[in-house]
């Protein structure tokens, strides 16, 4: 696709592809042509989204095509990424809610093709491995869709996430709980804790695809795409999927990588 300025796709040094957008609106709809493109291709795909406001504008899009008829999303068996330890989906602050009013319910995605993430279970850690099983019961993910944090988490593994993590509890850093407290009215509305599909799972993806807009994100997506593959970027792990990966992010992200 071309237009409006965007740069073409073009090979990186690690075999992953780069897609840049001249802006925010136009990432949001190369993001979900590239969901739109998987679920055409494989009715049944495997997926995970993120949460968050960049994804916001690709939710939008992908609930038009739906609505309208252009996208069938009935057979997609769709799983969750991350949610807070204890948070229903009611609650205020959950992810999860969020997903369902941004995009669950506007596109009547059928709760029975929808996993959520046992955020309240009674044992936690054995909750986490089985929502991992699931995952790989279903074959593992046709296709991940994932976003960057300031600190480059993915989903929610933090800094310190080793390559080969799976589906667990974490310790959310105090950056995270601050950025993902912009959403509410204060950090404290935001649990310390949190579960979220691991590192390892992810990579397992068929294809993956990393989102990013926004100046904010430079830095964090210069150190994850051309500095060490390292854990404490975690994104940067993303690297070793070589050509399962792409980035599509707007040119204000992408505003000081190298090549």
């Amino acid at each position: 696709m071309a237009g409006r300025g965007m740069m073409p796709e073009a090979p990186m040094a690690d075999n992953f592809t780069v897609q840049v957008a001249a802006d925010y609106e136009q990432m949001s709809e190369l993001a979900a042509d590239a969901v739109s493109a998987a679920i055409e291709a494989n009715p049944a795909t495997v997926l995970t989204l993120p949460t968050g406001e960049t994804p916001r504008g690709m939710y939008h899009e992908l609930v038009s095509r739906i609505v309208d008829g252009r996208l069938d999303f009935s057979g997609v068996r769709f799983f969750c990424l991350d949610e807070y330890l204890g948070a229903a989906i009611d609650d205020e602050a959950s992810l999860t809610g969020w997903l369902r009013e941004v995009f669950l319910e506007p596109a009547s995605i059928p709760a029975a093709n929808t996993h959520l993430i046992p955020s309240t279970a009674a044992e936690p850690a054995a909750a986490a491995a089985a929502y991992d099983r699931e995952i790989i019961d279903a074959g593992g993910f046709d296709l991940a869709v994932v976003g960057i944090g300031r600190n480059g988490h993915v989903a929610f593994n933090e800094p310190g996430s080793p390559p080969d993590s799976r589906t667990r509890v974490i310790d959310l850093t105090a950056a995270s709980r601050e950025q993902n407290a912009a959403y509410h009215d204060g950090r404290q509305m935001i649990p310390a804790r949190a579960m979220t599909v691991g590192l390892g799972t992810i990579l397992e993806s068929r294809s993956i695809i990393l989102i990013a807009s926004g100046e904010g994100k430079a830095d964090i997506l210069r150190q994850a795409l051309e500095g060490p593959i390292t854990s404490d970027v975690p994104a940067s792990h993303l690297r070793t999927a070589g050509a399962r990966l792409r980035v599509i992010a707007d040119a204000a992200a992408v505003s000081r990588l190298a090549g």
